[in-house]
């Protein structure tokens, strides 16, 4: 049984390497920009591990794990017009009502995560609870700037108190 992996996609850079993390990912594992198999990967159906980072929906296409969460909505809306917006579940897609972002200011990207709290767990836990073995969660994110660093670190913290024993793993970058 594969122990599940969830990624979480914090701000401008972490939904940019996110995108490109699952381009390839999706490469790797023959599945197309729109979540179904391609020729290539029919052949390798039983030995394949995509489960580790996708699930299966009912139409039989693959969506990825993936919860891509932003304070500002320019990259998460390039996202959902580009050549992968079948690809994610939109649900799985977190925008700021306020849509102003953090302004690259770690205190500002903080703050606001305390007053969005509810929401975003509640979407971490609806992932976590669709998955028969989570193993842990990735995160992608700057630490830099405000939404990817102080949002980040407050969802880092969360899911520490909330799933302590689950393995944690980060993507930063530092422009």
């Amino acid at each position: 049984m594969p122990r599940e992996i969830i990624t979480l996609q914090v701000g401008q850079c972490g939904n940019q390497i996110g995108t490109e993390f699952w381009s390839k990912l999706c490469s790797e594992h023959g599945i197309s920009k729109t979540g179904s198999f391609n020729d290539l990967a029919e052949s390798s159906l039983g030995t394949d591990r995509k489960d580790v980072f996708f699930y299966q929906a009912d139409d039989n296409h693959y969506i990825p794990r993936a919860l891509l969460l932003d304070l500002e909505p320019r990259v998460i809306n390039g996202i959902k017009t580009s050549d992968h917006k079948q690809l994610f579940n939109t649900e799985n897609m977190y925008v700021s009502q306020q849509g102003g972002g953090a302004g690259n200011n770690w205190a500002s990207g903080y703050s606001q995560a305390a007053s969005v709290e509810n929401e975003i767990m509640d979407m971490i836990d609806r992932e976590a609870d669709g998955s028969d073995s989570l193993e842990g969660f990735v995160l992608c994110h700057s630490i830099a700037g405000g939404t990817g660093s102080g949002l980040g670190s407050y969802i880092l913290e969360v899911l520490s108190d909330r799933y302590g024993k689950k393995t944690g793993s980060n993507i930063q970058r530092f422009p």
